[in-house]
Parts: C-alpha cells; structure tokens; sequence
C-alpha cells in the first residue's frame, strides 16, 4: 500500500508547484492550448505566478495542498476562497501528475478540497472552471456529481488567448464529502 500525504504547500515549495503546474497543462491542454506557449512560456509564467502567490501573497487567501505518495510530488489543489465570492469556495487547481493519474488520488485531492470546504465554509459551494474540450476532467467532475454551467469564453492565464470553458459546481459540498468517502 503506497504512503499517501497531503501536506500544505509552504512558500518553499513554489517552484515544485509551478513545474507540477507546467507539466500538467502540457499534457491535459496538448491540442487545446498553442504547443508552443505549453513549452516555451507556461513553464515560466506558472513559476511567476506561483512564486508571486507563495511568496508574496498575491491572489491571498490561498490554501495549496502537496500530494506525496511513497515520498514523490504525484500532484497538488488549490483553493482560494475569496477569488469569486458570488459563485462560492474557488477549487483553482487540482493537478494529479501523469504518472500517478488512474490511482484515484484525483479522488483524493478532491476529497481534501470537498472536507476542506465543508468545515472551513460550511453552506457555501465549489465550484471550478474547466477547458470545455478537457473531456477526461469534465467526465471525472461529472461522475463526482459536478454540474457544468454552458460553454463561455475566458481568458487563458499569461496569454491574450480566449479559451471556451466551464464552471462546474457542487451546491451540497457535504453530498460530496460523502459521495468520496472510502467504502467499508
């Protein structure tokens, strides 16, 4: 049985988050996102960005949550409760690295975010955004029982690129909380 931690991310593990960023947008967003902003420019924007944020506050509050398994950064979420009051608790990543993607730690990280939610906001909602032609994360938001608002462009982070997408929202976080509890 594998270790699995969740940890809260520290401002030293900015550049791990960022890079665990890169990667993942490299692979989720390959054919819905330019090659060469994936390769050439994500990686130091998303070190800018994550560096402004766990180093200098910026986009505060945040709550970063490393995945470990058996020691390995395997991936990370991030919630930032004030980012869109009006639609609820903003799940802004939830990354699990390739490698370790088909083991259930999405779930994982999904359930931390959920509980998270659940004792710290309790009554609000989470809600995220998701590229609307990602189709592996829109089937995994549904299956856990998110609902997805219609197709909307926005603005993809670092770029002047319009991206369509969707918000996808859980009214009853604690349906959620329960929906990924472990069975006995």
């Amino acid at each position: 049985m594998p270790l699995i931690e969740l940890l809260p991310a520290t401002p030293a593990d900015a550049d791990l988050l960022a890079t665990l960023h890169a990667d993942s947008w490299r692979h989720a967003y390959a054919g819905l996102i330019p090659a060469p902003y994936l390769e050439t420019h994500a990686p130091a924007e998303r070190l800018a960005t994550w560096r402004a944020r766990m180093h200098d506050g910026a986009e505060a509050p945040l709550e970063a949550t490393l995945l470990r398994v058996n020691g390995a950064p395997a991936g990370f979420s991030c919630l930032m409760p004030l980012a869109e009051p009006g639609y609820g608790i903003y799940l802004d990543n939830l990354h699990v690295v390739q490698a370790f993607q088909g083991h259930g730690y999405g779930k994982t990280l999904m359930a931390h975010c959920a509980a998270r939610v659940a004792s710290q906001w309790p009554g609000k909602p989470l809600f995220l955004y998701v590229l609307d032609g990602n189709h592996q994360a829109r089937d995994f938001y549904r299956r856990l029982g998110g609902v997805e608002s219609d197709s909307f462009n926005d603005p993809f982070p670092g770029t002047d690129l319009m991206v369509a997408v969707r918000r996808v929202t859980w009214d009853d976080v604690d349906a959620l909380v329960s929906r990924l509890a472990p069975g006995p």
